[in-house]
């Protein structure tokens, strides 16, 4: 198979999508009008949001070079010292692409493990977003791939990342976990060849290099992937949890099954968690599947003494009154969303309306609100939730 350019267009999970998440429902009138107050999943009235998130220039050394990364941070409140998760993302295809992927756009993947009481932190590698240097993870051309070279220059990277960021205030220096997305996911087991201290562990969601979203399936040279992830299983000195869906339409369980079993079968430390199909395409299984990754994660974290999901004091949010069963359906899909700012609104008579925002509270609850009144209704924002403080 031929590509068009150069080079490989490479996908990962879209890492720079910042957008709000919709939804809109209609039901009859059932039960008593919604009333006007909100009900959040916050602490009372007057008490901080539980996280904290802060973007700025990450100063690294990588290849002998000094340059800054954008990254993002997202840490529970409180002087730690807390366990770092330093988290991967995935590859847009070409150049304009990964200029254009951004810190922010993995909000919700940083914000699971800063509920687990981790300092989470996102830096874009070199060529991604606003990140300095160099773009070094070229995968050549589909009948010469670099799966190794690339995926070992990534991993660079992420060693250079880990160092900057274990050296923030109140971090544990000696508990880190790498996590990497897709093109992210290959590149933190490259990683787990050439571990930095404190490392204790890596997860791959979904890893994998050479997908092309426009042909589900298909993976220039699957075996030279197979042998690259060998390689790296050859050498791997960490644990790692592996965690692919059945339905994911870059890289098929198929393959997933075969690149994990030639990363254990030279000795590679790994558990696959394969999950049933997620949404319409496994690839974004990090961002959406959280639900059903959670126990084989925590499993994870618990064997190596790492922090886990805990209940918090936090009510969940009570179902407003007045839904009818597409409202409370809308509901439920507004509490699953994994992004930080949450708004529910409704009409009281039964149209409904929810918007999640990975940027602000207030661009959530104008989302909601115009969701909620295409029909021409006064609606209310009757629930909502903040997890985060930007600082």
């Amino acid at each position: 198979m031929a590509w068009p350019s150069t080079s490989l267009r490479i996908a990962g999970v879209v890492a720079g999508a910042v957008a709000v998440l919709l939804a809109a429902s209609i039901a009859g009138a059932q039960g008593q009008p919604a009333t006007g107050q909100p009900a959040t999943g916050q602490p009372a009235a007057g008490q901080p949001a539980p996280l904290t998130r802060s973007f700025f220039e990450l100063p690294v050394t990588v290849d002998r070079a000094s340059i800054k990364l954008e990254a993002m941070e997202i840490r529970p409140r409180g002087a730690g010292p807390f366990p770092l998760a330093v988290i991967a993302h995935g590859k847009d295809g070409g150049e304009d692409q990964r200029r254009a992927q951004t810190a922010i756009g993995m909000t919700s993947r940083a914000l699971a493990f800063a509920k687990r009481g981790f300092v989470a932190v996102v830096a874009m590698r070199r060529g991604y977003g606003t990140s300095q240097g160099q773009y070094a993870e070229n995968d050549g051309t589909c009948e010469t791939t670099r799966y190794l070279e690339a995926s070992r220059a990534g991993a660079r990277d992420l060693v250079a990342t880990v160092a900057a960021a274990a050296a923030r205030p109140g971090v544990d220096r000696t508990r880190i976990l790498v996590v990497g997305d897709s093109v992210g996911g290959i590149n933190a087991l490259a990683l787990a060849a050439m571990p930095p201290p404190g490392v204790l562990g890596v997860v791959n969601f979904a890893g994998g290099r050479g997908g092309d979203p426009a042909e589900p399936g298909k993976v220039c040279q699957p075996d030279r992937l197979i042998e690259a992830v060998r390689s790296f299983g050859a050498a791997g000195k960490l644990p790692t949890l592996w965690i692919y869906a059945e339905n994911d339409q870059l890289f098929s369980a198929a393959l997933a099954r075969q690149m994990y079993q030639s990363y254990v079968g030279p000795g590679g430390k790994a558990t696959l968690a394969m999950l049933p199909p997620i949404g319409r395409d496994g690839h974004r299984v990090f961002m959406e599947g959280g639900a059903a990754w959670r126990e084989p994660l925590d499993a994870f974290l618990r064997q190596h003494g790492l922090p886990t999901l805990q209940p918090t004091a936090a009510a969940t949010p009570a179902l407003p009154a007045g839904l009818g069963a597409n409202g409370r359906a809308g509901f439920q899909a507004y509490l699953q969303s994994p992004l930080p700012y949450k708004a529910f609104a409704s009409s009281g008579d039964g149209l409904t309306g929810w918007a999640a925002s990975p940027r602000a509270r207030d661009e959530a609850r104008r989302a909601a609100l115009a969701n909620c009144q295409k029909a021409g209704r006064a609606c209310d924002v009757v629930s909502e939730v903040v997890e985060i403080e930007d600082r």
